[in-house]
């Protein structure tokens, strides 16, 4: 399957970027280009947590989120939609629309990783989660929430990523 994000943060670079906006320190995205179309709504991966948030999950400040987004092609989904909020090289949070098939296209990327190193499930958070290659990926409905800690912390990054994601899955 297709639907491999990993490296997260550079995926995000590499990829076409459809819209570029800086998060303000406030705790809201600016949209250099008008809102970021997502779903049904205005939704933005700037907008699962605040710079402030994310600071404090990961014990010390964090650069200000850049919002991207773009369109994957996914094996047996076709086209999903991508959001993605990098803030520096600290943490990379996306937020990813799976569409009417988001249990089996998450389904299918878990299978697709799960051989992989440091693979393991996670219990507790959304509808399912697991944590292969130092990212926390967590389904809730048709969205997907892939949360990419900084390797280089001093905290251990899934406890960082599994505050994160408390407090992202709420505002989804």
């Amino acid at each position: 399957m297709r639907f491999q994000l990993m490296p997260l943060a550079c995926a995000a670079v590499a990829l076409t970027v459809a819209t570029s906006t800086a998060r303000a320190d406030d705790g809201r995205a600016g949209r250099a280009s008008g809102p970021v179309a997502y779903g049904d709504g205005d939704e933005a991966a700037c907008d699962l947590v605040t710079r402030g948030e994310a600071s404090h999950a990961l014990g010390a400040s964090v650069a200000t989120g850049i919002e991207k987004s773009m369109t994957l092609a996914v094996k047996g989904a076709g086209a999903v939609n991508a959001q993605y909020c990098v803030y520096g090289s600290d943490l990379v949070m996306g937020r990813v629309a799976l569409g009417s098939t988001g249990r089996v296209t998450f389904g299918q990327y878990r299978r697709s990783l799960a051989g992989t190193a440091g693979f393991h499930e996670v219990a507790g958070i959304g509808d399912e989660a697991f944590s292969a290659r130092g990212q926390l990926n967590v389904r809730r409905g048709n969205t997907t929430i892939i949360i990419d800690v900084g390797q280089s912390r001093t905290m251990p990054s899934e406890a960082a990523e599994r505050s994160l994601a408390a407090m992202a899955i709420p505002r989804l």
